[in-house]
């Protein structure tokens, strides 16, 4: 697996990017997508951007929002993802 996939897979199942979400809807996988800022020794500063899906009362889409933040993945000593945080 590349690091991309290793970074999308992890994004795509990642709980705190629930945190840059404004109306409580569902992040819609597809839509994400990351930039590196900055590598560091420990871990990789970027933002990510994707749209959230907010649902009407009767579960029907009614609107995708807009989404961006910036977090940092942890990586361990073998460069693999271990955790993320929210700076």
């Amino acid at each position: 697996m590349t690091q991309h996939e290793a970074i999308v897979t992890f994004l795509q199942n990642c709980r705190e990017l629930a945190a840059f979400c404004s109306q409580n809807g569902w992040i819609i996988n597809d839509s994400i997508h990351y930039g590196i800022l900055e590598t560091q020794p420990d871990g990789l500063l970027m933002y990510v951007t994707f749209l959230e899906s907010v649902m009407e009362g009767s579960g029907c889409q009614a609107d995708q929002k807009s989404c961006y933040g910036r977090l940092k993945l942890k990586l361990d000593e073998k460069g693999e993802i271990s955790g993320v945080e929210i700076p």
